[in-house]
């Protein structure tokens, strides 16, 4: 008689159990109001209430594989799924950036300064999404909580010079707005500086080796994960907005025209930054000038990209994180000469903003831009000519920094001129007139409640930005203003 065969059985047992337990797990997790399934796994949020009103508040997702090691200076790679449910209650690392301490105490500085941990390890997203309208655990495959379209999708890319900026400050915490308004809200940490936009890639053939724009394809890679899993938090993949200030603005813009996120969200809201501003981006043969002189300062000696790149940027990534991010500022070539700037690279900015913007077709796209007046009069100008700021820069400029503060002040004085300003909001200009031209949509913005210092009452020479900046309405536009009030 042949003996019955156990170890079989009991492998055959023990699978089934095993999927009995998952399906278990599974059906639990189902059953709980804050998890969604995306297209990367499962995701727990948290609720906030917010005027009687229940958000729905997702921190921290990873939207690609960490940028460290042998990553660091590369495109970003999409983040493999993971198993179980993801902890989404905690705000993320922000990318590494230096601190700006020039006014210590002084909080219009300090709130721009990141609040959580700087790190490499910082490609992530977070979502507000208003509770009664939120898809629960259906995929990105199903339908929307009964509404046929879903929820539009606010997604917000912070600015500062593509040199600092994060998502998780106060500031940007949207869950009052998803509270009150019909809409998602998503925000993206994106590398900046040296990490999000060395350029090196002339040295090498057919190589992903520093190719510049990290940052930018960081944020491209998040829309997209966007759009998979919009559907899973109760969102309209087709209806996606993106909007940012400054940097983040001139990102927006850029989005819009390159070719390799061109067509992926065709609404944008620009706040004081477009692409062809003149601090928003640079020549390739810029930014390689700006990455030898980083390579160097580094200890990694640039001579030697001609012959042996490969071994130059094995010892860049073999340089710590805070000695990078102090020597790329020896770059800085004055006020907003940033070392870092979207690259005209013949890839994701294939040629000069300006061309780009002649061959762009915008039938298809939805624009809304405006500037924050005196944008950066409290933390810039008040610090430097009023008798707070004398003792907030308490000699710095002199003793420390090597720069007198006459000239600074004379330096932002001289760039309030009415031929500055032209030259400041020509690029948005041309933009506007290009996307009138093209049969799009333009909307304007005014705010009514100046956000900073009044400047004509601090120096005469800025007198007339008030009234030249709103000089934009173009004959036969399709335009609205949109007026808001700041709180």
């Amino acid at each position: 008689m042949t003996g019955f065969p156990v170890l079989p059985f009991l492998l055959l047992v023990c699978a089934s159990l095993a999927r009995a337990s998952v399906s278990g797990q599974r059906n639990n997790v189902h059953n709980d109001p804050l998890v969604v399934e995306t297209t990367s796994g499962l995701v727990r949020g948290f609720s906030r209430t917010i005027l009687d009103k229940e958000v729905h508040i997702f921190y921290g997702i990873p939207f690609a594989k960490p940028p460290i090691g042998p990553l660091r200076f590369r495109k970003p790679l999409p983040i493999e799924s993971w198993h179980g449910v993801l902890n989404a209650t905690v705000l993320p690392n922000s990318c590494y950036q230096e601190r700006y301490e020039y006014f210590p105490g002084f909080p219009g500085e300090e709130m721009w300064n990141p609040n959580t941990n700087i790190s490499e390890d910082c490609l992530y997203l977070n979502i507000w999404v208003p509770e009664k309208f939120r898809l629960r655990h259906k995929g990105s495959e199903a339908p929307n909580n009964g509404d046929k379209n879903g929820l539009p999708l606010l997604v917000w890319i912070y600015g500062g010079g593509f040199m600092s900026g994060t998502a998780t400050l106060d500031v940007y915490d949207a869950d009052i707005m998803a509270a009150t308004s019909n809409v998602i809200i998503a925000s993206m940490q994106y590398r900046v500086g040296a990490f999000g936009f060395l350029y090196l890639n002339k040295h090498f053939t057919n190589s992903e080796e520093a190719p510049g724009n990290m940052g930018l394809w960081d944020q491209a890679l998040a829309l997209r994960w966007l759009r998979d899993n919009a559907a899973a938090f109760g969102g309209d993949p087709e209806l996606i907005t993106i909007f940012g200030e400054s940097a983040g603005g001139s990102s927006v813009s850029l989005h819009l025209i390159s070719p390799v996120t061109r067509g992926l969200v065709r609404r944008g809201i620009l706040q004081s930054g477009t692409l062809n501003a003149p601090w928003s981006y640079m020549t390739g043969e810029k930014a390689n000038e700006v990455a030898r002189i980083l390579v160097d300062d580094c200890g990694c000696n640039s001579t030697m990209l001609q012959e042996n790149p490969a071994r130059v940027m094995a010892c860049m990534r073999s340089v710590d994180a805070k000695t990078i991010s102090v020597q790329q500022w020896n770059s800085y070539w004055g006020i907003l000469g940033f070392p870092s700037a979207p690259t005209i690279d013949g890839i994701f900015l294939p040629k000069h903003p300006l061309d780009l913007l002649r061959e762009a077709d915008f039938k298809d796209t939805e624009i809304l831009i405006g500037n924050n007046e005196n944008e950066v009069a409290a933390t810039v100008i008040l610090a430097t000519v009023t008798r707070e700021g004398e003792r907030w820069w308490g000699g710095r400029a002199e003793k420390k920094e090597g720069v007198k503060k006459k000239t600074l002040v004379s330096g932002w004085s001289a760039r309030c001129t009415p031929c500055r300003i032209k030259i400041q909001t020509t690029p948005r200009r041309k933009l506007v007139k290009k996307q009138e031209t093209g049969g799009g949509e333009v909307h304007r913005a005014k705010n009514l409640n100046p956000a900073g210092l009044d400047l004509p009452k601090l120096d005469a020479s800025c007198a007339p930005l008030k009234t030249e900046s709103h000089r934009e309405t173009h004959e036969n536009t399709p335009h609205s203003i949109v007026e808001t009030t700041s709180p």
